[in-house]
Protein backbone atom coordinates (compact mmCIF):
# COMPACT_ATOMS: atom_id res chain seq x y z
CA UNK A 1 0.00 0.00 0.00
CA UNK A 2 2.72 2.25 0.75
CA UNK A 3 4.86 1.74 -2.21
CA UNK A 4 1.47 2.49 -4.28
CA UNK A 5 1.13 5.46 -2.72
CA UNK A 6 4.94 6.51 -3.05
CA UNK A 7 4.74 5.69 -7.05
CA UNK A 8 1.95 8.02 -6.85
CA UNK A 9 3.48 10.37 -4.68
CA UNK A 10 6.16 10.66 -7.19
CA UNK A 11 3.93 10.99 -10.74
CA UNK A 12 2.14 13.79 -9.21
CA UNK A 13 5.57 15.40 -8.73
CA UNK A 14 6.58 14.50 -12.23
CA UNK A 15 3.60 15.67 -13.77
CA UNK A 16 3.29 18.87 -12.15
CA UNK A 17 7.02 20.23 -12.74
CA UNK A 18 5.83 22.39 -15.30
CA UNK A 19 3.13 23.71 -13.17
CA UNK A 20 3.46 27.01 -11.48
CA UNK A 21 4.87 27.25 -8.16
CA UNK A 22 1.49 27.48 -6.44
CA UNK A 23 0.25 24.09 -7.87
CA UNK A 24 3.25 22.62 -7.66
CA UNK A 25 3.01 23.46 -3.70
CA UNK A 26 -0.84 21.72 -3.84
CA UNK A 27 0.24 18.42 -4.95
CA UNK A 28 3.00 18.43 -2.95
CA UNK A 29 0.50 19.10 0.02
CA UNK A 30 -2.09 15.94 -1.10
CA UNK A 31 0.38 13.99 -1.62
CA UNK A 32 2.16 14.28 2.00
CA UNK A 33 -1.50 14.17 3.00
CA UNK A 34 -2.32 10.65 1.33
CA UNK A 35 1.05 10.00 2.79
CA UNK A 36 0.03 10.56 6.41
CA UNK A 37 -3.40 8.84 6.00
CA UNK A 38 -1.68 5.49 4.71
CA UNK A 39 0.77 5.76 7.56
CA UNK A 40 -2.23 5.62 9.97
CA UNK A 41 -3.78 3.05 8.43
CA UNK A 42 -0.95 0.99 8.28
CA UNK A 43 -0.35 1.25 12.53
CA UNK A 44 -4.18 0.89 12.95
CA UNK A 45 -3.97 -2.64 11.28
CA UNK A 46 -0.80 -3.84 12.59
CA UNK A 47 -2.34 -3.20 16.23
CA UNK A 48 -5.20 -5.25 15.46
CA UNK A 49 -9.23 -4.70 17.02
CA UNK A 50 -9.48 -2.56 19.85
CA UNK A 51 -11.08 -4.99 22.19
CA UNK A 52 -12.34 -3.12 25.51
CA UNK A 53 -11.54 -4.77 28.63
CA UNK A 54 -14.77 -6.47 30.52
CA UNK A 55 -15.35 -4.66 33.83
CA UNK A 56 -13.84 -7.01 36.85
CA UNK A 57 -16.50 -7.68 39.22
CA UNK A 58 -15.20 -7.35 42.96
CA UNK A 59 -15.03 -10.62 44.88
CA UNK A 60 -18.23 -12.18 47.02
CA UNK A 61 -17.43 -11.06 50.51
CA UNK A 62 -20.49 -12.98 51.95
CA UNK A 63 -21.92 -15.65 51.68
CA UNK A 64 -25.17 -18.30 52.61
CA UNK A 65 -25.02 -22.47 52.43
CA UNK A 66 -26.85 -25.09 54.34
CA UNK A 67 -25.38 -28.54 54.80
CA UNK A 68 -24.52 -31.32 57.81
CA UNK A 69 -22.54 -30.10 60.74
CA UNK A 70 -19.99 -32.05 61.20
CA UNK A 71 -17.79 -31.16 63.75
CA UNK A 72 -18.43 -28.02 66.49
CA UNK A 73 -15.65 -26.61 68.11
CA UNK A 74 -15.23 -23.69 70.42
CA UNK A 75 -13.03 -22.20 68.02
CA UNK A 76 -14.75 -23.25 64.23
CA UNK A 77 -17.59 -25.25 62.76
CA UNK A 78 -17.16 -27.91 60.12
CA UNK A 79 -20.16 -27.67 58.04
CA UNK A 80 -20.34 -29.74 54.77
CA UNK A 81 -22.15 -27.76 52.48
CA UNK A 82 -24.82 -29.52 49.96
CA UNK A 83 -23.13 -30.83 46.73
CA UNK A 84 -19.79 -30.33 48.35
CA UNK A 85 -17.38 -33.44 48.78
CA UNK A 86 -15.59 -31.79 51.76
CA UNK A 87 -16.35 -29.91 55.12
CA UNK A 88 -15.25 -26.42 55.23
CA UNK A 89 -14.51 -24.46 58.71
CA UNK A 90 -16.54 -21.14 59.46
CA UNK A 91 -14.29 -19.57 62.42
CA UNK A 92 -16.24 -18.43 65.51
CA UNK A 93 -15.33 -15.30 66.78
CA UNK A 94 -13.60 -14.92 70.46
CA UNK A 95 -15.57 -14.18 71.81
CA UNK A 96 -18.70 -14.27 69.45
CA UNK A 97 -21.48 -11.95 69.44
CA UNK A 98 -24.39 -12.79 72.18
CA UNK A 99 -26.92 -13.30 69.48
CA UNK A 100 -24.40 -15.95 67.60
CA UNK A 101 -23.12 -17.17 70.94
CA UNK A 102 -26.94 -17.84 71.77
CA UNK A 103 -28.22 -19.68 68.71
CA UNK A 104 -24.98 -21.90 68.54
CA UNK A 105 -26.16 -23.10 72.15
CA UNK A 106 -29.26 -25.14 70.34
CA UNK A 107 -26.46 -26.28 67.65
CA UNK A 108 -25.26 -29.72 67.55
CA UNK A 109 -23.09 -31.96 65.08
CA UNK A 110 -25.04 -34.75 63.02
CA UNK A 111 -27.74 -31.74 61.87
CA UNK A 112 -28.49 -29.87 59.21
CA UNK A 113 -28.05 -26.32 59.55
CA UNK A 114 -28.27 -22.90 57.64
CA UNK A 115 -25.28 -20.37 57.87
CA UNK A 116 -24.11 -16.92 56.62
CA UNK A 117 -20.29 -16.53 56.87
CA UNK A 118 -18.02 -13.20 55.72
CA UNK A 119 -14.56 -13.87 54.60
CA UNK A 120 -11.30 -12.68 56.00
CA UNK A 121 -8.64 -13.35 53.47
CA UNK A 122 -8.95 -16.73 53.13
CA UNK A 123 -10.90 -17.72 56.06
CA UNK A 124 -14.60 -17.43 56.42
CA UNK A 125 -16.36 -16.57 59.86
CA UNK A 126 -19.70 -17.29 60.80
CA UNK A 127 -22.17 -14.67 61.26
CA UNK A 128 -25.40 -16.38 61.33
CA UNK A 129 -26.59 -20.04 61.77
CA UNK A 130 -29.99 -22.22 62.84
CA UNK A 131 -31.38 -25.53 62.63
CA UNK A 132 -32.37 -26.73 59.36
CA UNK A 133 -35.01 -29.53 59.96
CA UNK A 134 -37.17 -30.67 57.03
CA UNK A 135 -39.48 -32.93 58.96
CA UNK A 136 -39.19 -33.87 62.44
CA UNK A 137 -39.99 -37.45 62.22
CA UNK A 138 -40.48 -40.09 59.36
CA UNK A 139 -38.77 -43.14 57.30
CA UNK A 140 -36.44 -41.80 54.67
CA UNK A 141 -34.67 -44.68 52.01
CA UNK A 142 -31.82 -43.69 50.77
CA UNK A 143 -27.63 -44.20 49.57
CA UNK A 144 -25.11 -43.79 52.69
CA UNK A 145 -22.71 -41.61 52.04
CA UNK A 146 -20.50 -41.67 55.31
CA UNK A 147 -20.45 -43.07 58.46
CA UNK A 148 -18.66 -40.40 60.78
CA UNK A 149 -17.25 -41.36 64.08
CA UNK A 150 -18.52 -44.85 64.36
CA UNK A 151 -21.51 -43.16 65.47
CA UNK A 152 -24.14 -41.18 62.84
CA UNK A 153 -24.47 -42.11 59.49
CA UNK A 154 -25.01 -39.28 56.42
CA UNK A 155 -27.45 -40.33 54.25
CA UNK A 156 -28.52 -39.19 50.75
CA UNK A 157 -32.29 -39.86 49.72
CA UNK A 158 -33.29 -40.43 46.05
CA UNK A 159 -34.48 -36.46 46.25
CA UNK A 160 -33.61 -33.89 48.39
CA UNK A 161 -30.19 -33.27 49.81
CA UNK A 162 -28.31 -35.59 52.65
CA UNK A 163 -29.34 -36.22 56.39
CA UNK A 164 -27.95 -37.07 59.07
CA UNK A 165 -28.94 -39.79 61.90
CA UNK A 166 -27.61 -40.91 64.68
CA UNK A 167 -28.36 -43.63 67.46
CA UNK A 168 -31.16 -42.54 70.50
CA UNK A 169 -31.53 -43.91 74.18
CA UNK A 170 -33.21 -47.05 72.83
CA UNK A 171 -30.53 -48.58 71.14
CA UNK A 172 -26.56 -46.00 71.29
CA UNK A 173 -25.68 -49.26 73.67
CA UNK A 174 -27.22 -52.15 71.02
CA UNK A 175 -24.14 -54.25 70.23
CA UNK A 176 -25.77 -55.50 67.48
CA UNK A 177 -26.88 -52.43 66.17
CA UNK A 178 -23.98 -50.36 66.59
CA UNK A 179 -22.60 -53.51 64.62
CA UNK A 180 -25.11 -53.40 61.63
CA UNK A 181 -24.33 -48.99 61.84
CA UNK A 182 -20.55 -48.92 62.28
CA UNK A 183 -20.18 -51.61 59.19
CA UNK A 184 -22.57 -49.71 56.76
CA UNK A 185 -20.66 -48.39 53.36
CA UNK A 186 -20.50 -45.97 50.88
CA UNK A 187 -23.40 -46.68 48.23
CA UNK A 188 -25.56 -49.26 50.45
CA UNK A 189 -28.94 -48.95 50.55
CA UNK A 190 -30.51 -48.20 54.01
CA UNK A 191 -34.24 -47.74 55.40
CA UNK A 192 -34.30 -45.36 58.22
CA UNK A 193 -37.46 -44.66 60.79
CA UNK A 194 -36.14 -41.37 62.72
CA UNK A 195 -37.47 -39.06 65.43
CA UNK A 196 -35.89 -35.68 66.42
CA UNK A 197 -34.86 -34.34 69.59
CA UNK A 198 -33.31 -31.47 70.81
CA UNK A 199 -30.05 -32.02 69.43
CA UNK A 200 -30.52 -34.29 66.27
CA UNK A 201 -32.38 -36.72 64.30
CA UNK A 202 -32.49 -39.92 66.50
CA UNK A 203 -32.58 -43.50 64.79
CA UNK A 204 -35.35 -45.85 65.79
CA UNK A 205 -35.01 -48.64 63.36
CA UNK A 206 -32.30 -48.88 60.42
CA UNK A 207 -32.27 -51.39 57.73
CA UNK A 208 -30.14 -52.21 55.30
CA UNK A 209 -31.85 -53.07 51.67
Amino acid sequence: MLVDLFSDTERLVKSDEGAGEGEMAMSGFRAAVKLLCAVALLACLRSGPVVLGEEKKPARTEGKIAGILIEKRKEFLSVKADGDDEPVKYLIGDPPDKKLDEALKGIFDASRVQLTYKKEGDSRKLVTIKKQVFKASGTITGKVVKVHNDFWVEVKPKSGPADAFAPGASNWNDKQFMAMLKGLQPGDSVTIKYSTDFERHRIESLRKN
